[in-house]
């Protein structure tokens, strides 16, 4: 009696026990977030890889966590699968997969014969952010934290259900667009990138004490980007698992592929690894990536406009986020607009915004450049600020270097109204 953990790719992981299993976070269709994210190393067959289930669980709205393109292949194969979700307060993830045609539940709990498994978010007063999942067999327990950040009130929801934990899987780096995107290449980007990595052990290690598991999985997270963005990847400050074996000696790091497991009962995995990727297959498996187009690239017929009609865009977008947005500050976003900037201010109490040729005198401010036709796509809704940002498609400079979580959520209104 136990509950086995079978690890596939990056947050792709399944339980089973006796009674049924769960797959969780299947992102298996190349090139998420619009583009730019990559599996590596690759996947062949990822429907025979992953099997048939009896749920699916998806944690979040991310795109290397919810694939609707494999969800929709995978229920043509096994139709009889449900998939499950948390009980978020908004449920922007529900609302989604409504729009995108994928029939879900919203669970809390349930029990298939002796097996119970809880959904516990992990909510934000302004975003569902990510949730948990508890799996419980006959007194066994294993835990998937996702990318879950440490939540106390998530925590003490989880060690009431869980006081004693066999397995955690735990989130060790941090996917993202900080600091590739956001410095030249040079000292100071390899300086952020190396504290970046040791912050994210902390997270892990924090959580990790949280939960005392007798065998900790560091997963989740792991991505290489492709198309023009290849060359940002040696500045992510994104960690191999692996590293984690360092410092955490009850770590446990399953091969890739679907095949290696390891069960609650004995804590004895099947197939490991202890070696880190080479670093020059990386390199190479990126390169050939580099020709890889964007989404927005492959439909560039639809987002050639002149410039008027991009500013008339912004200026629409930037009335709509004002009317959205909460946030009370003077804080400043530049757009380049390949000739000149759309300046616009995040305070919605003094909206203001007007083109200028410059920028050099406004502070706080945050410059952006992109693609002209993935803004078009971002102005009029094809994709999303949030998915942008995560996936690298936006190069950023602050002045002065300060990360405001509240301003930087303004984009994510930075569109015309529905």
């Amino acid at each position: 009696m136990s509950v086995k953990v079978r690890y596939v790719y990056s947050a792709c992981v399944a339980f089973e026990t006796v009674d049924l299993k769960i797959l969780c976070d299947p992102w298996m269709s190349q090139g998420a977030y619009d583009g730019s994210w990559y599996h590596y190393p690759t996947l062949e067959s990822p429907i025979d890889a992953v099997g048939q289930a009896d749920l699916i669980y998806i944690s979040h709205i991310h795109p290397d966590h919810y694939d609707p393109r494999f969800l929709k292949t995978y229920l043509e194969k096994y139709p009889k699968t449900k998939i499950i979700i948390a009980p978020f307060g908004q449920n922007y993830l529900s609302k989604k997969m409504r729009f995108d045609g994928i029939p879900h539940e919203v669970v809390s709990k349930s029990s298939v014969g002796d097996t119970t498994f809880w959904l516990i978010p992990n909510e934000r007063d302004w975003f569902d952010v990510d949730s948990a999942l508890v799996v419980k067999h006959k007194g066994h327990t294993v835990v998937n934290m996702n990318d879950n950040i440490y939540n106390q009130d998530q925590i003490e929801r989880i060690k009431k259900i869980a006081p004693s934990v066999q397995i955690a899987l735990l989130a060790y780096a941090g996917a993202g667009p900080y600091p590739q995107t956001y410095y030249d290449i040079g000292p100071e980007l390899f300086e952020k990138a190396a504290e970046k990595k040791k912050n994210f052990f902390l997270r892990y290690k924090q959580m990790r004490d949280a939960l005392l598991p007798e065998i900790s999985i560091p997963f989740a997270g792991k991505y290489i980007l492709g198309g023009r963005l290849f060359y940002l990847n040696p500045y992510r400050g994104v960690s191999d698992p692996v590293e984690v074996l360092a410092f955490d000696k009850n770590a446990v790091v399953l091969e890739d592929g679907g095949q290696a497991w390891i069960d609650t009962k004995n804590l004895q995995p099947n197939a490991i690894r202890t070696a880190l990727y080479d670093v020059k297959d990386i390199e190479a498996f990126a390169l050939r990536l580099s020709q890889r187009p964007m989404d927005y690239e492959c439909e560039a017929n639809g987002f050639n406009m002149p410039a008027i009609a991009i500013q008339e865009l912004c200026q629409k977008a930037y009335e709509n986020a004002v009317q959205k947005s909460s946030y009370k500050k003077d804080y400043w976003f530049s757009v380049w607009l390949q000739d000149r900037w759309f300046v616009m201010n995040c305070n919605a109490s003094k909206p203001f915004h007007y083109i200028a040729d410059d920028v050099l005198n406004i502070f706080p401010r945050t410059e952006i450049h992109l693609d002209l036709r993935y803004l078009c796509g971002l102005l009029t809704r094809k994709y999303h600020w949030s998915i942008a940002e995560i996936g690298s498609q936006l190069m950023m400079r602050r002045f002065p270097d300060i990360y405001d979580e509240e301003a930087q959520n303004f984009l994510n209104f930075f569109h015309q109204k529905p």
